[in-house]
């Protein structure tokens, strides 16, 4: 190969070389726009006032029974029924209207919470399911022997549903 040859076969490199990696930072900045462009679509600005719903209730493990608890103390708003699901072993809870949730918060009381006892939310809209588990592992409240561990006369699971009419 003549030195001729192998100047303009530097130069090729150097002209390939620089068109890639202008593609790659283009490719970068035009993947930066569609991200910045997809979050915006996605995200909503803060709300307050009568856009918002507030559905909250104390819900009762009782060794005798799941049940919405009201008292003097305890006044559940938005909730119409809960009930264990017979074949997956979650709490259902049914809420008043299906409108678009913002945000639920499920929290075991100290009662729960001495032992060991979590709980994960899934749903929205009208039906929410509630699963519990105790250090890690699943319980399935429809079996009695796991409905005990969670049960007694003070358990409370504390919820609250922030949702958008």
């Amino acid at each position: 190969m003549s030195r001729t040859q192998r100047k303009q076969g530097k130069k090729f490199q150097f002209l390939i070389r620089t068109f890639v990696l202008i593609c790659l930072i283009l490719s970068g900045v035009i993947y930066q726009q569609n991200q910045e462009a997809e979050a915006t679509m996605k995200l909503h600005a803060s709300i307050s006032g009568d856009a918002l719903r507030f559905s909250g209730m104390a819900l009762r493990l009782d060794p005798k029974g799941l049940y919405i608890h009201s008292n003097s103390s305890h006044k559940p708003i938005g909730f119409t029924n809960a009930e264990i699901d017979p074949k997956r072993g979650t709490i259902i809870i049914r809420r008043d209207r299906g409108d678009s949730v913002v945000s639920i918060i499920a929290e075991p009381d100290e009662t729960l919470t001495k032992r060991g006892i979590t709980i994960g939310a899934s749903g929205g809209g009208r039906i929410t399911h509630l699963y519990l588990y105790q250090n890690g592992v699943q319980l399935n409240l429809a079996k009695p022997a796991d409905y005990k561990k969670a049960a007694s006369a003070y358990s409370n699971i504390w919820i609250t549903i922030i949702s958008q009419s």
